[in-house]
Protein backbone atom coordinates (compact mmCIF):
# COMPACT_ATOMS: atom_id res chain seq x y z
CA UNK A 1 0.00 0.00 0.00
CA UNK A 2 2.95 2.67 0.90
CA UNK A 3 4.05 2.70 -2.95
CA UNK A 4 0.76 3.94 -3.50
CA UNK A 5 -0.23 7.94 -3.80
CA UNK A 6 -3.30 9.93 -3.97
CA UNK A 7 -3.89 11.79 -7.19
CA UNK A 8 -3.61 15.63 -6.61
CA UNK A 9 -7.05 16.37 -6.14
CA UNK A 10 -8.03 20.12 -6.86
CA UNK A 11 -11.36 19.56 -5.64
CA UNK A 12 -10.75 18.79 -2.19
CA UNK A 13 -13.92 18.86 -0.21
CA UNK A 14 -13.72 15.51 2.57
CA UNK A 15 -10.42 13.75 4.10
CA UNK A 16 -10.28 10.59 4.17
CA UNK A 17 -7.89 7.95 6.40
CA UNK A 18 -5.86 5.34 3.72
CA UNK A 19 -5.47 2.42 5.79
CA UNK A 20 -9.66 2.06 5.64
CA UNK A 21 -9.91 2.96 2.35
CA UNK A 22 -7.05 -0.02 1.33
CA UNK A 23 -8.18 -2.94 3.58
CA UNK A 24 -12.07 -2.41 4.19
CA UNK A 25 -14.49 -3.39 1.49
CA UNK A 26 -18.22 -3.27 1.70
CA UNK A 27 -20.30 -7.03 3.81
CA UNK A 28 -23.46 -7.83 3.35
CA UNK A 29 -24.07 -10.96 3.66
CA UNK A 30 -26.80 -13.44 5.26
CA UNK A 31 -26.77 -12.70 9.61
CA UNK A 32 -26.14 -16.30 10.19
CA UNK A 33 -22.69 -15.71 7.80
CA UNK A 34 -21.25 -13.45 10.57
CA UNK A 35 -18.63 -13.12 11.85
CA UNK A 36 -17.61 -12.66 8.31
CA UNK A 37 -14.03 -12.99 7.13
CA UNK A 38 -12.64 -12.20 3.36
CA UNK A 39 -9.03 -12.12 2.01
CA UNK A 40 -7.41 -8.96 1.23
CA UNK A 41 -3.80 -7.84 -0.08
CA UNK A 42 -1.98 -5.95 3.27
CA UNK A 43 1.15 -4.10 2.30
CA UNK A 44 2.20 -7.04 -0.20
CA UNK A 45 1.02 -10.56 1.95
CA UNK A 46 -2.38 -12.52 2.04
CA UNK A 47 -4.10 -11.33 5.06
CA UNK A 48 -7.66 -11.29 6.26
CA UNK A 49 -10.41 -8.57 7.64
CA UNK A 50 -13.17 -9.95 9.89
CA UNK A 51 -15.82 -8.09 10.86
CA UNK A 52 -19.23 -8.86 13.34
CA UNK A 53 -21.64 -7.17 11.18
CA UNK A 54 -22.57 -5.50 7.81
CA UNK A 55 -20.02 -2.95 6.86
CA UNK A 56 -21.64 -0.69 3.91
CA UNK A 57 -20.18 2.33 1.58
CA UNK A 58 -22.55 4.64 3.78
CA UNK A 59 -21.01 3.21 6.87
CA UNK A 60 -17.55 3.98 5.78
CA UNK A 61 -18.69 7.69 3.75
CA UNK A 62 -19.90 8.67 7.49
CA UNK A 63 -16.96 7.67 9.47
CA UNK A 64 -15.75 10.13 6.88
CA UNK A 65 -17.80 12.99 7.88
CA UNK A 66 -16.63 12.17 11.52
CA UNK A 67 -13.09 11.58 10.67
CA UNK A 68 -13.13 15.06 8.53
CA UNK A 69 -14.40 16.73 11.40
CA UNK A 70 -12.23 15.42 13.59
CA UNK A 71 -9.11 16.59 11.61
CA UNK A 72 -10.42 20.60 11.14
CA UNK A 73 -11.26 20.16 15.15
CA UNK A 74 -7.60 19.28 16.08
CA UNK A 75 -5.77 20.07 12.83
CA UNK A 76 -6.62 22.28 10.08
CA UNK A 77 -7.18 24.96 12.62
CA UNK A 78 -3.93 23.94 14.83
CA UNK A 79 -1.11 23.35 12.02
CA UNK A 80 0.65 25.75 10.10
CA UNK A 81 2.04 23.19 7.99
CA UNK A 82 -0.94 21.12 6.74
CA UNK A 83 0.18 19.53 3.36
CA UNK A 84 3.02 17.60 5.33
CA UNK A 85 3.36 15.34 8.31
CA UNK A 86 6.27 17.69 8.68
CA UNK A 87 4.68 19.57 11.66
CA UNK A 88 4.62 19.70 15.51
CA UNK A 89 1.78 17.74 16.03
CA UNK A 90 2.24 14.83 13.46
CA UNK A 91 5.87 14.57 14.56
CA UNK A 92 4.65 13.99 17.83
CA UNK A 93 2.60 11.67 17.18
CA UNK A 94 4.52 9.77 14.46
CA UNK A 95 7.15 9.43 17.45
CA UNK A 96 4.63 8.03 19.81
CA UNK A 97 3.19 5.61 17.67
CA UNK A 98 5.69 2.66 19.21
CA UNK A 99 2.80 2.39 22.05
CA UNK A 100 0.23 1.35 19.24
CA UNK A 101 2.16 -1.02 17.81
CA UNK A 102 3.32 -2.72 21.13
CA UNK A 103 0.26 -2.80 22.73
CA UNK A 104 -1.61 -6.27 22.55
CA UNK A 105 -5.38 -6.42 23.94
CA UNK A 106 -6.02 -9.98 23.81
CA UNK A 107 -5.30 -9.87 28.07
CA UNK A 108 -8.26 -7.22 28.43
CA UNK A 109 -11.60 -9.26 28.48
CA UNK A 110 -14.27 -8.12 25.76
CA UNK A 111 -16.63 -6.90 28.40
CA UNK A 112 -13.77 -4.57 29.64
CA UNK A 113 -12.34 -3.08 26.46
CA UNK A 114 -15.14 -0.19 25.93
CA UNK A 115 -13.42 0.90 29.19
CA UNK A 116 -10.17 0.98 29.04
CA UNK A 117 -10.09 4.89 27.63
CA UNK A 118 -12.13 6.18 30.56
CA UNK A 119 -10.16 4.18 33.08
CA UNK A 120 -6.96 5.74 31.76
CA UNK A 121 -8.77 9.34 31.85
CA UNK A 122 -9.60 8.07 35.52
CA UNK A 123 -6.22 7.60 36.64
CA UNK A 124 -4.99 10.30 35.05
CA UNK A 125 -6.83 12.74 36.81
CA UNK A 126 -6.86 10.54 40.26
CA UNK A 127 -3.12 10.67 40.35
CA UNK A 128 -3.11 14.82 39.32
CA UNK A 129 -5.18 15.23 42.49
CA UNK A 130 -3.16 13.51 44.45
CA UNK A 131 -0.02 14.98 43.17
CA UNK A 132 -1.35 18.63 44.00
CA UNK A 133 -2.42 17.63 47.04
CA UNK A 134 0.66 16.17 48.07
CA UNK A 135 2.38 19.21 46.75
CA UNK A 136 0.16 22.02 48.79
CA UNK A 137 0.59 19.48 51.60
CA UNK A 138 4.55 19.68 51.46
CA UNK A 139 4.58 23.59 50.80
CA UNK A 140 1.77 24.44 52.94
CA UNK A 141 3.98 27.31 54.59
CA UNK A 142 5.42 28.74 51.24
CA UNK A 143 2.75 29.19 48.89
CA UNK A 144 1.00 32.60 49.06
CA UNK A 145 -3.20 33.30 48.84
CA UNK A 146 -3.49 33.07 44.93
CA UNK A 147 -0.98 30.09 44.89
CA UNK A 148 -2.92 28.49 46.98
CA UNK A 149 -6.34 29.16 45.84
CA UNK A 150 -5.06 28.18 42.22
CA UNK A 151 -4.33 24.63 43.17
CA UNK A 152 -7.16 24.26 45.10
CA UNK A 153 -9.19 24.91 42.85
CA UNK A 154 -7.32 22.74 40.39
CA UNK A 155 -7.24 19.88 43.16
CA UNK A 156 -11.31 20.28 43.59
CA UNK A 157 -11.70 19.90 39.91
CA UNK A 158 -9.29 16.88 39.01
CA UNK A 159 -10.97 15.28 42.33
CA UNK A 160 -14.65 16.12 41.03
CA UNK A 161 -13.97 14.69 37.02
CA UNK A 162 -12.05 11.39 38.93
CA UNK A 163 -15.46 10.44 41.53
CA UNK A 164 -17.74 10.74 37.81
CA UNK A 165 -15.74 8.73 35.84
CA UNK A 166 -15.50 6.01 38.72
CA UNK A 167 -19.52 6.45 39.19
CA UNK A 168 -19.68 5.55 35.27
CA UNK A 169 -16.76 2.56 35.33
CA UNK A 170 -17.61 1.28 38.39
CA UNK A 171 -15.44 -0.15 41.04
CA UNK A 172 -15.37 -3.25 40.37
CA UNK A 173 -14.20 -3.10 36.54
CA UNK A 174 -11.34 -0.30 37.65
CA UNK A 175 -10.38 -3.04 40.45
CA UNK A 176 -9.97 -5.85 37.87
CA UNK A 177 -8.65 -2.94 35.00
CA UNK A 178 -5.94 -2.28 37.82
CA UNK A 179 -5.24 -5.30 37.89
CA UNK A 180 -4.35 -5.78 34.22
CA UNK A 181 -0.39 -3.98 33.02
CA UNK A 182 -1.55 -1.82 30.36
CA UNK A 183 1.88 -1.24 28.67
CA UNK A 184 2.56 1.59 26.50
CA UNK A 185 -1.19 1.57 25.91
CA UNK A 186 -1.66 4.30 28.92
CA UNK A 187 0.68 7.12 27.45
CA UNK A 188 -1.53 7.18 24.27
CA UNK A 189 -4.80 9.58 24.25
CA UNK A 190 -7.45 9.36 22.48
CA UNK A 191 -9.90 11.79 20.86
CA UNK A 192 -13.16 13.19 21.03
CA UNK A 193 -15.61 14.98 19.04
CA UNK A 194 -19.15 16.48 19.67
CA UNK A 195 -20.95 17.00 16.75
CA UNK A 196 -24.32 18.57 16.11
CA UNK A 197 -26.83 16.32 13.98
CA UNK A 198 -28.59 18.93 12.10
CA UNK A 199 -25.27 20.40 11.18
CA UNK A 200 -23.65 17.03 9.75
CA UNK A 201 -26.50 16.93 7.94
CA UNK A 202 -26.69 20.38 6.09
CA UNK A 203 -22.68 20.02 5.69
CA UNK A 204 -23.04 16.72 4.16
CA UNK A 205 -26.72 17.55 2.19
CA UNK A 206 -26.03 15.66 -0.87
CA UNK A 207 -25.69 12.55 0.95
CA UNK A 208 -28.61 12.70 3.29
CA UNK A 209 -31.22 14.54 0.76
CA UNK A 210 -32.86 11.89 0.01
CA UNK A 211 -32.83 10.01 3.16
CA UNK A 212 -35.05 10.35 5.75
CA UNK A 213 -34.44 12.42 8.78
CA UNK A 214 -33.61 9.43 11.34
CA UNK A 215 -31.07 7.72 8.89
CA UNK A 216 -28.19 9.62 10.18
CA UNK A 217 -28.35 8.85 13.84
CA UNK A 218 -28.82 5.54 13.31
CA UNK A 219 -26.05 4.97 10.65
CA UNK A 220 -23.36 6.28 12.91
CA UNK A 221 -24.87 4.28 15.74
CA UNK A 222 -24.60 0.62 13.65
CA UNK A 223 -20.93 2.01 12.58
CA UNK A 224 -19.79 2.42 15.70
CA UNK A 225 -21.03 -1.02 16.51
CA UNK A 226 -19.57 -2.57 13.98
CA UNK A 227 -16.08 -5.04 15.37
CA UNK A 228 -13.35 -5.68 13.19
CA UNK A 229 -10.07 -8.22 13.29
CA UNK A 230 -7.22 -7.25 11.43
CA UNK A 231 -3.63 -5.89 11.11
CA UNK A 232 -3.91 -2.39 9.95
CA UNK A 233 -1.44 -0.26 8.37
CA UNK A 234 -0.58 2.50 11.20
CA UNK A 235 2.01 5.27 9.70
CA UNK A 236 5.29 5.10 11.58
CA UNK A 237 8.53 6.97 11.95
CA UNK A 238 11.75 6.23 9.91
CA UNK A 239 14.02 7.97 12.79
CA UNK A 240 18.30 8.77 12.92
CA UNK A 241 19.73 9.88 16.05
CA UNK A 242 21.51 13.63 15.76
CA UNK A 243 24.81 13.61 18.63
CA UNK A 244 26.13 16.79 20.09
CA UNK A 245 28.41 17.28 22.94
CA UNK A 246 25.40 17.33 25.61
CA UNK A 247 22.52 15.19 24.48
CA UNK A 248 21.28 13.20 21.51
CA UNK A 249 18.63 14.41 19.07
CA UNK A 250 15.75 11.91 17.22
CA UNK A 251 14.53 13.02 14.09
CA UNK A 252 11.99 11.65 11.78
CA UNK A 253 13.45 11.19 8.20
CA UNK A 254 10.71 9.25 6.10
CA UNK A 255 7.72 7.40 7.47
CA UNK A 256 6.64 3.89 6.45
CA UNK A 257 3.79 1.36 7.42
CA UNK A 258 3.88 -1.04 10.25
CA UNK A 259 0.82 -2.95 10.71
CA UNK A 260 -1.05 -3.15 14.22
CA UNK A 261 -2.94 -6.12 15.53
CA UNK A 262 -6.89 -5.05 15.78
CA UNK A 263 -8.73 -7.72 18.08
CA UNK A 264 -12.65 -7.57 17.89
CA UNK A 265 -12.09 -3.81 17.62
CA UNK A 266 -14.66 -1.11 17.00
CA UNK A 267 -13.46 2.48 14.90
CA UNK A 268 -15.03 4.59 18.07
CA UNK A 269 -18.09 4.43 20.95
CA UNK A 270 -20.79 6.61 20.40
CA UNK A 271 -23.08 8.80 23.60
CA UNK A 272 -26.15 10.63 22.23
CA UNK A 273 -27.53 13.51 23.75
CA UNK A 274 -30.77 15.21 22.66
CA UNK A 275 -29.24 16.43 18.98
CA UNK A 276 -25.52 16.22 19.45
CA UNK A 277 -23.70 13.38 19.53
CA UNK A 278 -20.12 12.29 21.44
CA UNK A 279 -18.03 10.54 19.99
CA UNK A 280 -14.81 8.80 21.33
CA UNK A 281 -11.65 7.41 19.35
CA UNK A 282 -11.10 5.58 22.61
CA UNK A 283 -10.62 1.93 21.46
CA UNK A 284 -7.25 0.69 19.75
CA UNK A 285 -8.51 0.60 15.95
CA UNK A 286 -9.65 4.44 17.07
CA UNK A 287 -6.41 5.76 18.18
CA UNK A 288 -4.76 4.03 15.16
CA UNK A 289 -7.43 5.55 13.24
CA UNK A 290 -6.92 9.00 14.69
CA UNK A 291 -3.03 8.55 14.63
CA UNK A 292 -3.16 7.79 10.80
CA UNK A 293 -5.54 10.82 10.10
CA UNK A 294 -3.27 13.24 11.79
CA UNK A 295 -0.54 12.27 10.36
CA UNK A 296 -1.73 12.90 6.57
CA UNK A 297 -2.04 8.87 6.22
CA UNK A 298 -5.15 10.26 3.97
CA UNK A 299 -6.97 10.68 1.01
CA UNK A 300 -9.25 13.34 -0.22
CA UNK A 301 -12.40 13.02 -2.06
CA UNK A 302 -14.30 15.59 -4.35
CA UNK A 303 -17.76 16.72 -3.09
CA UNK A 304 -19.13 14.78 -6.11
CA UNK A 305 -17.92 11.49 -4.56
CA UNK A 306 -21.11 11.66 -2.05
CA UNK A 307 -23.36 11.53 -4.92
CA UNK A 308 -22.23 7.73 -5.24
CA UNK A 309 -23.70 5.15 -3.59
CA UNK A 310 -23.10 0.96 -3.29
CA UNK A 311 -20.59 -0.50 -5.44
CA UNK A 312 -20.00 2.91 -7.20
CA UNK A 313 -18.67 4.22 -4.21
CA UNK A 314 -16.74 1.16 -3.23
CA UNK A 315 -15.09 1.17 -6.35
CA UNK A 316 -13.86 4.93 -6.60
CA UNK A 317 -12.84 5.03 -2.92
CA UNK A 318 -11.18 1.66 -3.34
CA UNK A 319 -9.42 1.71 -6.81
CA UNK A 320 -9.04 5.49 -7.64
CA UNK A 321 -8.39 7.31 -4.55
CA UNK A 322 -5.25 5.56 -3.60
CA UNK A 323 -3.97 4.56 -6.90
CA UNK A 324 -1.06 7.16 -8.56
CA UNK A 325 -1.84 9.70 -11.26
CA UNK A 326 -4.81 11.50 -12.83
CA UNK A 327 -5.32 8.48 -15.51
CA UNK A 328 -5.91 4.87 -15.43
CA UNK A 329 -4.71 3.24 -18.70
CA UNK A 330 -5.84 -0.14 -17.43
CA UNK A 331 -8.11 -1.36 -14.58
CA UNK A 332 -7.87 -4.97 -14.24
CA UNK A 333 -11.37 -6.23 -14.10
CA UNK A 334 -10.23 -9.54 -12.08
CA UNK A 335 -9.17 -7.12 -9.44
CA UNK A 336 -12.67 -5.51 -8.67
CA UNK A 337 -13.78 -8.70 -8.49
CA UNK A 338 -11.49 -10.29 -6.40
CA UNK A 339 -11.14 -7.04 -3.81
CA UNK A 340 -15.08 -7.32 -3.49
CA UNK A 341 -16.07 -11.15 -4.15
CA UNK A 342 -17.81 -10.96 -6.90
CA UNK A 343 -17.02 -13.97 -8.82
CA UNK A 344 -20.38 -16.00 -6.94
CA UNK A 345 -22.63 -13.28 -8.42
CA UNK A 346 -23.15 -14.03 -12.19
CA UNK A 347 -24.58 -10.38 -12.23
CA UNK A 348 -21.39 -9.03 -11.58
CA UNK A 349 -20.33 -7.51 -15.44
CA UNK A 350 -23.66 -5.67 -14.58
CA UNK A 351 -23.33 -4.43 -11.61
CA UNK A 352 -19.33 -3.27 -12.69
CA UNK A 353 -20.68 -2.14 -15.67
CA UNK A 354 -23.51 0.08 -13.79
CA UNK A 355 -21.38 0.94 -11.12
CA UNK A 356 -18.95 2.90 -13.71
CA UNK A 357 -21.59 4.22 -15.38
CA UNK A 358 -22.73 6.29 -12.04
CA UNK A 359 -18.81 7.12 -11.62
CA UNK A 360 -18.89 9.04 -14.86
CA UNK A 361 -22.72 10.15 -14.42
CA UNK A 362 -21.14 12.21 -11.22
CA UNK A 363 -18.72 13.97 -13.15
CA UNK A 364 -15.92 12.10 -11.72
CA UNK A 365 -14.17 10.42 -14.73
CA UNK A 366 -14.53 11.31 -18.07
CA UNK A 367 -15.06 8.27 -19.89
CA UNK A 368 -14.29 5.21 -19.66
CA UNK A 369 -14.24 1.58 -21.74
CA UNK A 370 -14.35 -1.96 -21.13
CA UNK A 371 -11.97 -3.96 -23.20
CA UNK A 372 -12.98 -8.05 -23.20
CA UNK A 373 -10.14 -10.14 -23.95
CA UNK A 374 -11.21 -13.81 -25.29
CA UNK A 375 -14.72 -13.07 -24.80
CA UNK A 376 -14.55 -13.01 -21.14
CA UNK A 377 -15.36 -10.42 -19.03
CA UNK A 378 -13.10 -10.99 -15.63
CA UNK A 379 -10.02 -11.73 -18.12
CA UNK A 380 -10.45 -7.86 -19.53
CA UNK A 381 -10.02 -4.35 -18.10
CA UNK A 382 -11.06 -1.00 -18.03
CA UNK A 383 -9.86 1.81 -19.93
CA UNK A 384 -10.54 5.19 -17.40
CA UNK A 385 -9.69 8.62 -17.90
CA UNK A 386 -9.79 10.63 -15.02
CA UNK A 387 -11.36 14.03 -14.62
CA UNK A 388 -9.54 16.96 -15.32
CA UNK A 389 -12.34 19.05 -13.48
Amino acid sequence: MSRHQSYKNTNKFLISERSSNYILRSVRVRKNKYPYTYNVENMGEDATVTVDRAWTPANHTVLDFIGHQLWENQYKKIVKKRNTWKNELSTSMLLNAHGLIGYNDEKIPDELKQYVGKYLEYKKFRNESSEIAEFLFKNEHDLDDPSRKKYNKRCHYTLKIADKLREEIGMNRIDQLEAIDLGNYKYIGYSTIELKIKKLKERYNSFFRKRRAEYLLDLIKRTSEARFTMQYPLRVPITREHKSQENTVTKISDVRLENVMINNDTFFNLKIRNDKILVSFDTLLGRAYVHNLLTLNTDWFEENYLKLDGLASAIYRRFFVIKSGNKFNELPIKDLVDFFGLIENSRYPVLIESAFKDIKNAGLIDDYKFIVNGGKFSKGYIEVIKSSK
